[in-house]
């Protein structure tokens, strides 16, 4: 019974940790009424947890009869010590490009002077990071916004932050052999790599109309093939064409699909309101873009 009791106790401490680090003082804090029943915990539960937090000097508050209670202090890093995971953890892509290099330095950068720390995964594929997602080995994710269009469909996430326009890469492009007249025809070998929705949506668009043959192929071996004429185009991110100083020829591509592709998306999964007000609310766009325009430019070092 005593072990069931703590147990209980410290999920609740664990619970009220997160709602108070998401208030600051002059915030209305919710009812015990309110709080026993977002978690289905006894009054006494929540009380005692309540009183923990009050007694270590983490909060302090101050009822005003009818209008509610209010915080008047809050320690924000000795509430962090209550927390399960006091370090958020996301996956992105690899950082072979500038783009990207300079994402991640950014995120970094908004979370230097927070309590909680970041701690980044460089995933391939934006399948393989949902997958991450939903079984809770990520907090959250970043991917382009056309893909996380299409998760948001599919699965139990939802966007905690929308960032601008070519803060994920700057262009999709169709990749060609160097010999070849950038054109699209019947017959073509396409090679697509279908863990990413990028390109399997952008793929499908592009050469809608034309009898093509895809031919599967793990993304970092697509360039490589095109070198060697195992296969004719592909779909590409045309910043690690450029990094890369890679043989091939390229095409150049527009719509609104390729506008979504270059905007970077960060997914949480629905139910985790606690990393999504994080998120929100330690990102601030306009300097992020300005970090990653500093590592794009050459004028700031990355850190990844």
């Amino acid at each position: 019974m005593k072990i069931s009791q703590y147990r209980k106790k410290g999920i609740a401490l664990i619970f009220l940790a997160k709602k108070f680090y998401l208030l600051t003082i002059g915030d209305r804090v919710p009812t015990v009424s309110e709080l026993c029943e977002e978690i289905q915990m006894s009054r006494g539960t929540i009380q005692s947890a309540l009183e923990i937090l009050k007694n270590d000097n983490v909060i302090s508050t101050v009822s005003k009869g009818k209008m509610g209670t209010f915080i008047t202090s809050i320690n924000k890093e000795q509430l962090v010590t209550y927390l399960d995971n006091k370090v958020l953890v996301g996956a992105m892509p690899l950082p072979y490009t500038k783009h990207y290099e300079g994402l991640a330095t950014s995120l970094y950068k908004a979370f230097e002077s927070q309590t909680i720390n970041l701690n980044l995964a460089y995933v391939s594929g934006g399948l393989n990071r949902s997958d991450g997602l939903l079984n809770d080995r990520y907090d959250f994710i970043v991917t382009s916004g056309l893909t996380a269009d299409q998760l948001i469909k599919e699965n139990n996430v939802s966007v905690a932050c929308t960032l601008p326009e070519k803060t994920y890469l700057s262009e999709h492009v169709v990749l060609f052999n160097k010999d070849s007249d950038l054109k699209l025809h019947d017959g073509m070998r396409v090679g697509i790599d279908s863990y990413s929705l990028d390109y399997s949506i952008l793929t499908s668009k592009f050469f809608k109309g034309y009898k093509i043959e895809k031919i599967e192929s793990p993304y970092n071996q697509i360039v490589q093939k095109i070198v060697n004429k195992e296969i004719d185009a592909a779909i590409w991110n045309k910043d690690e064409v450029k990094s890369k100083n890679s043989p091939v020829a390229y095409r150049e591509i527009n719509g609104p699909l390729v506008e979504r592709g270059s905007q970077a998306v960060i997914l949480v999964k629905k139910n985790n309101v606690f990393v999504k007000s994080i998120l929100s609310t330690t990102i601030d766009y306009k300097n992020l873009v300005t970090v990653q325009e500093g590592v794009i430019n050459e004028t700031r070092l990355p850190r990844y």
